[in-house]
């Protein structure tokens, strides 16, 4: 995995992009030339960003190992952030809420709210929180000072040791919360991507004993419905009598006037039971699906 990582914070007007080799000290990412880029609320800039940073990193494998921290103020742009990483192979995403952060830095530094972010104050009070293991660094720092203290004022200096403990067990335990909801907010919306991308259910079941020869004989009806999320298991008869050659020339007829995102989503899903079944395609739709024997 790359040492560096990438900061994407998506703000109201603006998306700012950070680097990082240590995730304490970090510097902008410049997009077209300026330090901060006016995406005026349309999603599709988020590619021109991301095509903008890898050009910048000039890494040998792009976005693929970088780690990168999606912070965010609408999390309507996550589905179309996550699916533009992974369009650069990249899957070390962690998505934090970008104004929690901003409070919790605030009651941290005991400071007000800046009615102004500028980038600078974002780089040195935020980013280093979206690392946990910095932030426990910062609280040891902290805890050191004290222990100095001890040979000034021992009895007073162990009241503050642990009132500065328990402040940060809770602290600690409110970060690892936040991070536990937006893993949790990360996985649903993986979920929602895959589902997106998942083929029409009707039709699986309705091509996939034609594309290969013996498929029910091959897959039991339950491993399919949890493969392909179906709520109920389809009901299939026993014996179950495979398809005439005529009736597998009328499905690729049908199969090759469906919309070719349809056509798309089936041949993936092929793909993924031939890795996990030992299928045999028929020959009429070899020509279609080559990839698979």
């Amino acid at each position: 995995m790359s040492n560096i990582a990438l900061s994407l914070c998506l703000l109201e007007n603006q998306i700012l992009v950070y680097k990082s080799q240590n995730q304490i000290d970090w510097s902008i990412v410049p997009i077209k030339g300026e330090d901060t880029f006016i995406h005026h609320d349309d999603q599709s800039n988020l590619k021109t960003v991301l095509d903008e940073t890898n050009q910048y990193l000039n890494l040998d494998d792009g976005l693929a190992s970088v780690e990168v921290s999606v912070l965010y103020t609408n999390s309507n742009w996550l589905n179309e952030t996550i699916t533009q990483l992974h369009a650069f192979k990249n899957t070390h995403i962690q998505v934090l809420n970008f104004s929690n952060l901003v409070d919790y830095a605030c009651k941290s530094l005991n400071v007000s709210r800046p009615e102004i972010l500028n980038f600078m104050w974002i780089a040195q009070s935020i980013l280093p929180l979206t690392s946990l293991q910095n932030s426990w660094k910062e609280h040891q720092k902290l805890l050191d000072a004290i222990h100095l203290q001890e040979q000034l004022a021992l009895s007073q200096q162990q009241e503050n040791y642990s009132q500065i403990q328990v402040d940060f067990s809770h602290k600690l335990a409110e970060l690892q919360q936040e991070r536990q909801k937006l893993q949790i907010e990360l996985q649903q919306i993986q979920q929602q991507l895959a589902s997106v991308q998942r083929p029409n259910l009707e039709n699986l079941l309705s091509f996939l004993p034609s594309i290969f020869k013996n498929f029910w004989n091959t897959v039991r009806p339950d491993e399919l419905a949890n493969i392909a999320g179906l709520l109920d298991v389809p009901q299939v008869p026993s014996p179950y009598h495979n398809p005439s050659i005529t009736a597998v020339r009328t499905k690729k007829r049908q199969f090759l006037i469906l919309e070719e995102s349809e056509q798309q989503k089936i041949i993936g899903f092929c793909q993924q039971l031939k890795q996990q079944y030992d299928l045999h395609l028929h020959l009429e739709f070899q020509p279609i699906i080559r990839a698979l024997d």
